[in-house]
């Protein structure tokens, strides 16, 4: 009789260890499944937040991974403000266990929560968690499951514990595969655009050296900096020293192309900062730039876009002083990205590197523009005129086209300044330079020929 006990005994003991090894190649199975239908750590993280919350019925799960020096959120379940949640390894209690790669039950005697101090630390009680799932890889936490708890109200038993504790060590591999695979990825495009942001420097740069007209070399810029970074419009604020204010001297961009061309004709007078005052004035007079995602809600914030209402329309903002010689000359203005998004450092990155061109591009074309302008009148002076005008009679010969030249002078203008004097002379002087410039067509050339001669 008691041999025939001790059989059924020893029969049922093995069909207990036959059916847990079942349900343990089931479970492979299953997890063997999941690895088969993701191909990134986004999606394996949602596949292993959803059998994880359906295997055990849970309220809550989330699905921490390692990036940029703390544990984000990838993948959660029921949890609101995920992505706000985040924590760092700063070599607390906590983490001297979740190294060890194994399961951690949270609560003592399945009631009272452990390790409070990390949660109010780091703000974590909406995870609700009664377990964390660390993933360890070569001495590294690269991932962490956090389990709420379950929707009956019972705790995990020893044997959910030896269940999770099969999963880490099955996923754990999958898991770092997929993380340095997105880092790969990330490295790549990030490369490529590295790539694609040089190339598009060399362009500028190789324009730059073939342009002497500095709006058109501004507006060139400011296109350049548009299409990179997908933004709407951008301008350029130059520096007055002699009222220490900028002010909008050419903008690309804006919707009004007609009320563009006012301004960047100097037809439209637009706002004036001083040095220091709004996000602009700020960035110049600490030669830093500054990116605003707050727009017009930024505090220091001040409309300079040519009108108060198309001013208003700025939800994002980056402002790029251009220094020559450890001075800021001008500042570079962009505006909102087209898709709504902010922009980031990688934007910033690629405004200062073309700054940087822009900054010397700029101071050139306008040590060549003070060369050839006469400072009283801004016409071109003589000695540039000559060579202009010598070109195009080659041009007029060599395609047998007709030229004309106009010359002009004002009449008795010594006797203006002998009763007036010559401030008069002069106010007169930039009088009629402004009519001319105001009359001719975009292709003559202004010049003050001499004194009060005019060609």
């Amino acid at each position: 009789m008691t041999l025939g006990i001790n059989q059924d005994t020893e029969i049922n003991n093995q069909v207990a260890l036959l059916q847990n090894e079942l349900n343990r190649l089931n479970k492979l199975f299953e997890f063997t499944g999941i690895t088969n239908a993701v191909s990134d750590i986004d999606s394996l993280a949602i596949q292993l937040v959803a059998f994880l919350s359906d295997t055990f019925k849970l309220k809550k799960s989330a699905f921490f991974v390692y990036q940029d020096g703390g544990y984000r959120v990838i993948a959660q379940d029921n949890i609101d403000s995920a992505h706000y949640l985040e924590f760092k390894n700063k070599g607390e209690g906590l983490w001297h266990l979740l190294n060890e790669g194994k399961p951690i039950n949270l609560l003592k005697d399945n009631k009272e929560r452990l390790f409070t101090t990390f949660f109010e630390l780091y703000d974590l009680f909406e995870l609700e968690a009664q377990v964390f799932l660390p993933f360890v890889f070569h001495g590294s936490v690269i991932s962490v499951i956090s389990l709420g708890g379950k929707e009956n109200g019972e705790p995990f038993s020893d044997e959910n514990f030896g269940f999770l504790q099969n999963l880490i060590q099955f996923f754990t591999p999958v898991i770092n595969k997929y993380i340095k695979q997105k880092e790969k990825e990330s490295s790549l495009v990030q490369l490529q655009k590295t790539l694609h942001n040089i190339s598009i420097l060399y362009n500028i740069g190789q324009a730059m050296n073939f342009i002497d007209d500095l709006k058109r070399l501004i507006q060139i810029i400011l296109a350049k900096a548009l299409q990179t970074l997908g933004a709407e419009r951008g301008s350029l604020m130059l520096y007055d020293s002699s009222t220490d204010e900028l002010v909008v001297k050419v903008v690309y961009g804006l919707q009004d192309k007609e009320y563009e061309k006012k301004i960047n004709d100097g037809h439209v007078e637009c706002t004036r900062i001083k040095s220091g005052e709004g996000i602009a004035g700020d960035a110049f007079f600490n030669k830093k730039a500054i990116i605003s995602n707050l727009g017009e809600n930024d505090p220091r914030f001040f409309p300079s876009d040519g009108t108060r209402e198309q001013a208003l329309r700025v939800q994002s903002l980056i402002c790029i002083p251009l220094i020559v010689k450890d001075e800021a000359i001008e500042v570079i203005n962009i505006t909102n990205k087209k898709d709504g998004k902010f922009f980031n450092q990688d934007d910033l990155d690629f405004m200062g590197a073309l700054s940087n061109q822009a900054a010397i591009a700029i101071s050139n074309a306008k040590l060549y523009e003070l060369a050839i302008t006469d400072s009283l009148t801004k016409l071109f002076i003589r000695r540039h005129f000559d060579f202009l005008l010598e070109s195009e009679i080659k041009r007029s010969i060599r395609y047998k086209h007709a030229i004309s030249l106009l010359m002009m002078d004002i009449d008795n203008f010594k006797s203006i300044n002998d009763n007036y004097g010559h401030q008069m002379g002069d106010e007169i002087l930039r009088k009629i330079s402004h009519t001319i410039k105001s009359t001719i067509r975009k292709i003559d050339m202004p010049c003050r020929y001499g004194g009060e001669e005019f060609a």
